[in-house]
Formats: C-alpha cells, structure tokens, sequence
C-alpha cells in the first residue's frame, strides 16, 4: 500500500502546482488575458509560470499514474481497472495534444487558417476532459460514502469549470501576422476578461472542484500512511 500513499501524496504536488500555476497566472494578468501582450513580455510572471512549473506538474502526474497502477494490485479488482483507466486517459489525452492539437495549431499558423487553429483548440479541449477524469478514476476505488460523493462533485464541478474557461475564449480567437525570418507566420490571439461575463462562475467552480480532489487525496494518503506506520510496528 505504500506505493498507492506515495501516489496519492505526489497528486497532492500535481494539485498544489497547478493552483500555483492557475492562481498566480491570473493574480499576474489581473484577471485579463491578452496573448499579445504576454508574446511582447517573454519573462512575464504567467509565462515563467507555465514554463517551469506544467512540466513539472505532467512529469509528477506521470509518476503518480504510475505509482498508482502499480499498487493497485494491493487493493482490490475495482481500483486496479479503474488505475488503468486513468493511466490510458492520460495517454490518449498525450496523444491528441501531440497529434491533434500541435499539428493543427501549426498548419493554421503558416497557413493563416483559422479554421485549422480553431479546431487545434478544440482538441485540446476535448482532450482535457479526459485529464480532468484522471485524478477521479485514480481515487474513486479507494473512497467509501461521503469521500467518493466528494470525488463525483469534484468531477463535475472541474469539468463544468475548467472545460468552460477553455472552450469559451476560442469563438473570439483571432489570428496575428508575425513576420519571422524566411516565413510569414499567424499567431493565435486571445483577449479574454475573466472578471467579466460567465468567466468569474467558472472559475470558481473549478477552483472548488480542484479543493475537493486536494481534500479528498490527503485524507486517503493520510489514512493509508498511518495504516502503514501502525502495521509495521512490531
């Protein structure tokens, strides 16, 4: 069972980096997004943000899938499907930002299609709804009454949240012309206020969606650790 404590207590760094990464970004941009402005600033605070700490954050998911999938057998049938299901979620979801979302990002920025970005943005959005169920299915085998209520909230509540502050912003997307050397490139732009509109709700509800996987994950890695430390002693 360690090896499921120790997956649990890394997910609970997975959720502590991205509210760094989710809270300070927005405190940073005071509450309003502008790609252009962020491109003019490479060492903004939401840029060093993002580039720092989200691959952090993959590369702990990683191992906590991992940690997860292999101490499943420990448990019981039901969590040890559901730990391989959430490891192929975050594959497909891998995938479809590698071979979905990038190369179509990519084709629209050369060609200027706008049509292509879109759809590039799409797919990862698609694809998110597949992450956000990860934390869910890695958890929901080891909860009883009230946790596992805890978890379909939080599901629904990231999903709703999370998955609304991204599609949102891509009906108003906007393709910039960038001259690069050799080539003419169209970067996408975003002008998103997220203290205005539905943005302010959304975010919320993902904010407490993200607090109840974070309460729900130190409780079941609490429990566990202590059930380890009061079994070894002799």
């Amino acid at each position: 069972m360690k090896r499921t404590a120790l997956g649990l207590s890394t997910m609970v760094g997975v959720f502590l980096l991205s509210t760094v990464i989710a809270v300070g970004s927005l405190i940073a941009m005071e509450g309003r997004l502008d790609t252009a402005a962020l491109t003019a600033q490479p060492l903004s605070v939401p840029t060093l943000l993002v580039a720092c700490l989200d691959p952090l954050a993959i590369l702990l998911e990683i191992v906590a899938i991992t940690l997860m999938v292999m101490g499943s057998r420990q448990v019981g049938s039901l969590h040890r499907r559901l730990a391989w299901t959430a490891a192929a979620f975050f594959v497909v979801w891998a995938v479809a930002n590698v071979g979905g979302f990038i190369p179509l990002s990519l084709v629209g920025m050369r060609r200027g299609s706008l049509t292509l970005a879109k759809a590039g943005q799409m797919v990862k959005a698609g694809a998110a709804l597949l992450q956000y169920s990860v934390p869910f299915l890695m958890a929901f085998g080891l909860t009883h009454r009230w946790p596992r209520a805890m978890l379909w909230l939080a599901l629904g509540l990231t999903v709703i949240g999370n998955f609304g502050v991204v599609v949102l912003p891509i009906s108003g997307m906007e393709l910039e012309r960038v001259e690069v050397p050799g080539q003419t490139m169209y970067a996408p732009r975003f002008a998103v206020d997220y203290t205005a509109g539905a943005y302010p709700v959304l975010l919320a509800l993902g904010y407490v969606g993200g607090v109840l996987y974070l309460v729900v994950y130190v409780l079941l890695a609490w429990r566990i650790w202590r059930s380890a430390r009061i079994g070894s002693v002799p």
